[in-house]
């Protein structure tokens, strides 16, 4: 285990530094140990170590919708009246829906 500058800890089997020297620790029991015989690969990541795929957004939630929609520059009322009217359609068509059914 060799200490760099920046108090950084460089791996003397493949040159890979680390911040703290538990990290460290663990690359050396998890990559070059004997037992496991792991192999060092690289896995694809996305943006700030992220696993590529989902990018961090939150599930159910598509990106840009306040956007799509034009909501960002509404005000409250304006947003309670959209709100009011999404909410009779709804209404509506489930009375409408309820009604085929019988």
């Amino acid at each position: 285990m060799a200490r760099t500058a920046k108090g950084k800890f460089r791996c003397s089997r493949c040159d890979r530094t680390f911040s703290m020297a538990a990290h460290l620790a663990r690359h050396q029991s998890t990559i070059h140990s004997r037992k496991g015989k792991k192999k060092a690969t690289k896995k694809k990541t996305a943006r700030r170590g992220r696993p590529a795929g989902r990018r961090g957004r939150r599930p159910g939630r598509p990106k840009g919708v306040a956007g799509r929609l034009k909501l960002k520059g509404m005000t409250l009322e304006q947003l309670s009246r959209l709100i009011g009217a999404a909410r009779a359609e709804a209404r509506r068509k489930i009375a409408e829906v309820s009604k085929a059914l019988k």
